[in-house]
């Protein structure tokens, strides 16, 4: 299997968290069911972010700098706006 078929079954078992996490939200209450509501937030808002990460890395084995340069740029947006969502 290659990285894309590596990185496909990753998002696959991500979306199948996401769901039962989603889904525990809906249906459990108090604390349980918030954190799990959570749990399926921080999943699918993370899921994006580990797949740039993901294709960043291999664009720059595969040798591909303009590429790896924009997914390395995109992910210092990405954490500037999480630090600035923090504060």
């Amino acid at each position: 299997m290659n990285d894309l078929g590596r990185l496909a079954a990753v998002f696959r078992v991500a979306l199948g968290v996401a769901f039962v996490l989603a889904l525990g939200g809906a249906f459990l209450p108090g604390v349980a069911g918030t954190a799990s509501a959570v749990g399926a937030l921080v999943v699918l808002a993370g899921a994006p972010v580990v797949r740039v990460a993901w294709l960043t890395v291999d664009w720059s084995r595969a040798g591909d700098r303009r590429f790896a340069l924009v997914g390395v740029a995109l992910l210092a947006v990405l954490a500037t706006g999480g630090i600035v969502a923090l504060v």
